[in-house]
């Protein structure tokens, strides 16, 4: 299964717990009210926190892309008349926080925050590998803004630091010396860490690549 279909997936098994029902039956053909419900709750709940597109989320549901804009349609329009279905929704949020980053928990990558780095993180990193052909923004899409930035005249200007399973990683510039041209048009970047970068490397491109397809929706 690819990582948008896995996190297809991943929403779907929530919305079956929720409404106690099987995954194969809210696939199926079969147009019970009940089974009609959870499609709908699915395709908004994907709509709102993958990055899948709209084809690929008809590919999961085994229906085509009107199918998929119905259910989201009809979605939006009970949530403003009734008052039951917003509940749903709200308690399906709630009560699943790796909703709102259900690409990374499935990329298996988070970015750190500045105050929660700690000098253990770096004892003994060293430049592991180069990424290329990524731009600032499609990095920004994928892991959010970075965890740091430096001063004008420093050998980097931007940092993310990104923990990857039990490892840490960053991607940064390197000597550009101009936080302009790393913004607008460096694609070469440097990933540092302290083991082999080969499933990082891997898994990160998965997510960028998804997160291209969101920007293109």
């Amino acid at each position: 299964m690819s990582r948008e279909l896995e996190s297809l997936d991943s929403i779907m098994t929530i919305v079956c717990k929720y409404y106690g029902l099987n995954k194969n039956e809210v696939l199926s053909p079969n147009r019970s009210r009940e089974l009609v419900t959870a499609r709908q709750m699915f395709c908004t709940l994907a709509r709102t926190y993958t990055r899948s597109t709209l084809k690929m989320m008809g590919v999961y549901l085994s229906r085509n892309h009107s199918s998929v804009i119905n259910n989201i349609s009809k979605m939006k329009d009970l949530c403003e008349t009734d008052r039951e279905m917003r509940h749903d929704i709200e308690t399906i949020v709630e009560t699943n926080p790796e909703l709102c980053n259900i690409n990374n928990y499935i990329f298996n990558i988070k970015t750190i925050l500045q105050d929660e780095i700690t000098s253990d993180m770096w004892k003994g990193s060293s430049k592991v590998d180069t990424l290329r052909g990524v731009k600032y923004f499609e990095l920004v899409e994928a892991l959010g803004q970075p965890t740091q930035t430096f001063e004008e005249g420093e050998k980097s200007s931007v940092e993310w630091v990104v923990r990857f399973g039990d490892y840490y990683y960053t991607i940064y510039d390197w000597k550009t010396y101009d936080r302009e041209y790393t913004i607008s048009e460096l694609n070469v970047w440097s990933i540092g860490g302290k083991s082999s970068s080969i499933a990082f490397k891997s898994s990160l491109m998965n997510l960028i690549d998804a997160a291209y397809v969101s920007i293109r929706k």
